[in-house]
């Protein structure tokens, strides 16, 4: 079985709608919120600051969540839910 991580915020619309995504689809994932504790936020952080994906989202000043890890790094996106995604997740 997949490990799916999701960064994200409670507060972030585009996380609640991928958390629901992934629920509706039954795709096992843990949330991580990266505003519940500066550990969390440091956890993101590393990977964000770390990674050319971001240097796009960093240049528009944005956050960059939600962000999905599967497997430790074998595979992350960006990219909002997507039938494509489900596909990959469950393959």
């Amino acid at each position: 079985m997949k490990k799916v991580f999701v960064f994200g915020s409670a507060q972030c619309s585009d996380c609640v709608v991928l958390k629901d995504f992934l629920e509706a689809h039954e795709v096992r994932f843990t949330f991580i919120d990266v505003l519940d504790s500066l550990g969390k936020l440091k956890m993101f952080l590393k990977h964000r600051d770390s990674l050319p994906m971001f240097d796009a989202v960093k240049a528009k000043g944005s956050v960059g969540i939600p962000f999905l890890v599967v497997n430790d790094g074998e595979w992350m996106t960006l990219e909002g839910p997507s039938e494509a995604m489900l596909a990959r997740l469950k393959n």
